[in-house]
């Protein structure tokens, strides 16, 4: 299944199929008559390209120049660049080596998805109500605390490790072994959820190459590790004995991407190439986070 943080569909597509950042787009529209006002609001074409290549640049609005900053940068394949006639490049060129392997993997997934867990996750969305579904997502969640919380620690989030240990011990208790969520509702703390790929991340480990995991989809190598070792450690494996451990999570991933199944579908038909789209659409997300975790940095300092 895929989890939510491997396959995470941000509302970004929109912004990436303007920039290049996806590998599909749709033919492009004729163009519409635009205002004065557009006109001049719009970046003109180099200004798009600048931002592509990750620069800042002005723009000129009614309310007077500001500065736009790229928080994401445009992906194509490294190959690309070797075969441009002329010019410099103006994106981010990513090597994948374990394209032939990810390519069977990533359709093998989508046999499964569409025959086997989409068609499941319809069933399953048509018998559960949503408010149901939220209390088993909050119920997850809430047996997951502990291990953002060993997470935080091991990154010196300390504060972060505070709200996982509060959080879980309010609504273990008040809210009825996690089905509600009163430390958010009634007590202000927000969740700080944490991998070990976010740890692993904090100490500069590299992610690796791209890397399609059977049933869970798009990946690393940073994340593959991540996925086994937590599937090790995880508190369910302290609650239950296997094989009752292993349904347990195989559910909670399933109860996730039944949240996103439609949405799935709808970007699978959607793309020229699928692999590529949700490629990069799994990279762009990665360097936005990299992105705000500088931006972090540098406050702090």
């Amino acid at each position: 299944m895929i989890s939510s943080t491997h396959f995470g569909l941000p509302i970004l597509c929109l912004s990436l199929l303007l920039l290049n950042g996806c590998s599909s787009s749709a033919p492009p529209s004729p163009a519409k008559a635009s205002t004065a006002s557009e006109q001049q609001q719009s970046p003109s074409p180099s200004k798009v390209d600048e931002l592509n290549a990750g620069k800042t640049v002005t723009v000129e609005t009614s309310q007077g120049n500001i500065e736009v900053q790229p928080t994401v940068v445009a992906i194509t394949d490294a190959k690309a660049q070797n075969e441009a006639q002329s010019g410099a490049p103006t994106a981010v060129f990513y090597n994948d080596p374990w394209e032939s392997f990810n390519r069977q993997v990533f359709e093998l997934n989508h046999q499964l998805y569409s025959y086997v867990l989409i068609p499941a996750a319809e069933g399953y969305r048509y018998l559960i109500p949503a408010v149901g579904r939220e209390k088993i997502g909050n119920a997850f969640d809430n047996i997951r605390e502990p291990l953002n919380l060993l997470n935080n620690l091991a990154a010196g989030e300390f504060a972060e490790a505070g709200a996982n240990l509060s959080r879980f011990l309010i609504n273990s208790t008040v809210g009825l072994f996690g089905l509600f969520d009163p430390a958010t509702h009634w007590f202000d703390i927000g969740a700080h959820k944490q991998t070990i790929a976010d740890t692993l991340f904090h100490y500069d480990i590299a992610s690796g190459p791209y890397l399609v995991l059977p049933f869970l989809g798009p990946s690393d190598s940073r994340g593959a590790f991540s996925t086994v070792a937590e599937g090790i450690i995880h508190p369910i494996n302290q609650l239950t004995d296997s094989p009752e451990s292993y349904f347990l999570r195989a559910f909670d991933g399933f109860d996730d991407f039944s949240g996103q199944a439609a949405t799935y579908e709808n970007l699978y038909k959607q793309a020229d190439d699928p692999y590529l789209y949700f490629r990069n659409q799994f990279i762009q997300g990665q360097r936005r986070d990299e992105y705000f975790h500088f931006k972090e940095q540098q406050n702090e300092e």
